[in-house]
């Protein structure tokens, strides 16, 4: 079976270019929630927001670039 075959497919489709956004969305319910439940303080949580953040700017620099270097 070819990769491009598999069942999974469409799910690896709807992905693509996603999974860093997600991945920040997902860590920042996260904090929210630690910082909801008293385990963070407002310092930790900031630092987390900063961190998705910066996790989104770089993930678009890097799909900006590489759509440069495409031509597109």
């Amino acid at each position: 079976m070819n990769k491009s075959e598999g069942p999974l497919t469409g799910v690896r489709e709807f992905l693509k270019g996603k999974k860093a956004y997600i991945t920040a969305a997902i860590g920042l319910a996260g904090a929210v929630v630690a910082w909801a439940d008293g385990q963070i303080d407002g310092v930790a949580l900031l630092a987390a927001v900063w961190a998705a953040a910066q996790a989104c700017f770089i993930r678009a620099g890097i799909g900006n670039e590489v759509a440069k270097a495409n031509g597109e």
